[in-house]
């Protein structure tokens, strides 16, 4: 029989095994000069979005000086996050990632505070509130950004080489054989962080089988199998059919290099989220970079992997005067101005309504996202758990290259998550 996979109670164990960083504790509070100093536990590992937010909260000093934001990031973030909630020890303001079964299970345990009735969250454009809304119809996160998967390219290489924006799997391919033929690396991967390799993949995987996680969750919830199985073996095949176009050292160089590879023109083309276009503008503010949805047979069924980003929240067993703290950056976060700061250094979409982000080069993926088809993360699906052992069979498969285990594999590492 299934059992039921609680996030909570893997964090627990997570904890016991010593996974648990090590950061002083965020319910803190200086005590000379009546200055309030909260932590912001911030989980996004880029440079843009951590450079996006310390410029806010240096502005956010400078009008109220007695309130003082601390931002922590740390690596692996998220397991981190989930395991100082389960020892007590939470950040009065914290980025989380409200469609996500993780979020909702800390919704389901009181941990982050509503602010569905908060005026600021008037500011945010409706589809992000509603997407980010918890069963109970309240807000526990404030939406910042969206994000999206796709691939990165430099337009002055195509132009260079007379290539046009493929709309089709068949015409990706050709640009990567043209490209190869030029003496042109066609595209820059790096896979020494488990988490790239998954997000490589989940953007082949919402490219390339419309119902591919829903097979996946047939696996976990033991109602179906993946061996065997004629469409996820092709979305393997074609997974190595396009790795194959990229560096032959992806799991020897980090991800930083991979964005400053590409950011530099060693490289046409880069599949990676918009968390790392500022990223790469930060390593080239002159690169000439647009970016396509990954093509699925037509142009028409392309969709693309999108969702909410950046999201803030304010721990429901904060102090007051955290509490005050907190929300108040919430305010002034949300004002156009100070959200537009965000975005211009982030370098993804903004949730918040009055923000520009114009950039046409990008137009195929963010008109995509506005007219479909859509699809979501993994972690709206899966638990941590499985998400990750998924993430660790895609880069086995990137080392063997073989597609026909990769689905015994899968099927077995789901199974064994769920049970």
């Amino acid at each position: 029989m299934k059992k039921q996979v609680s996030v909570g109670l893997l964090t627990a164990v997570l904890l016991v095994s010593g996974s648990v960083g090590v950061f002083a504790s965020g319910n803190r509070q200086a005590a000379s000069s009546g200055v309030i100093t909260i932590e912001f536990f911030q989980q996004k590992m880029e440079e843009g979005p951590q450079r996006g937010y310390q410029a806010v909260i240096d502005r956010f000093h400078q009008e109220y000086p007695n309130y003082r934001i601390q931002m922590n990031t740390v690596p692996d973030a998220g397991t981190v996050l989930t395991s100082r909630v389960v020892s007590g020890d939470i950040p009065p303001l914290f980025s989380d990632y409200p469609t996500q079964l993780q979020f909702k299970e800390k919704v389901k345990n009181g941990i982050p505070l509503d602010i569905s009735n908060e005026p600021f969250m008037q500011r945010v454009n409706k589809p992000a509130v509603e997407m980010s809304r918890a069963q109970d119809g309240k807000s526990y996160a404030m939406p910042l950004s969206h994000n999206f998967m796709a691939v990165y390219y430099n337009v002055d290489i195509f132009n260079a080489n007379g290539i046009s924006v493929p709309t089709t799997y068949t015409e990706f391919i050709a640009v990567c054989q043209k490209l190869k033929a030029a003496n042109i690396l066609p595209l820059v991967a790096s896979f020494m962080d488990r988490g790239r390799a998954g997000h490589m993949y989940q953007a082949m995987n919402a490219a390339w089988t419309p119902d591919g996680v829903q097979r996946m969750v047939a696996v976990m919830n033991g109602t179906g199998s993946v061996k065997g199985d004629a469409t996820i073996l092709k979305l393997a095949e074609r997974t190595l059919e396009v790795v194959s176009y990229a560096n032959t050292d992806t799991f020897a160089i980090p991800d930083t290099e991979m964005w400053n590879t590409f950011a530099n023109g060693k490289a046409a083309m880069c599949i990676t989220g918009s968390y790392a276009r500022g990223t790469i503008f930060m390593a080239n503010p002159n690169i000439n970079m647009g970016a396509f949805p990954l093509p699925n047979d037509t142009a028409a069924t392309t969709p693309v992997l999108t969702g909410i980003d950046a999201a803030l929240c304010v721990s429901a067993s904060a102090t007051p005067d955290q509490k005050k703290v907190a929300l108040a950056f919430l305010e002034f976060l949300s004002r156009p101005e100070n959200a537009q700061i965000f975005c211009n250094t982030d370098g993804a979409p903004s949730a918040m309504g009055g923000v520009v982000y114009s950039d046409a080069r990008i137009a195929p993926v963010t008109t995509k996202m506005q007219t479909g088809p859509v699809r979501d993360w993994f972690a709206t699906f899966f638990p941590g758990n499985i998400q990750n052992s998924i993430y660790d069979e895609v880069q086995q498969l990137l080392m063997d290259k073989n597609a026909a285990t990769f689905l015994d594999r899968l099927d077995n590492t789901i199974r064994l998550g769920a049970q």
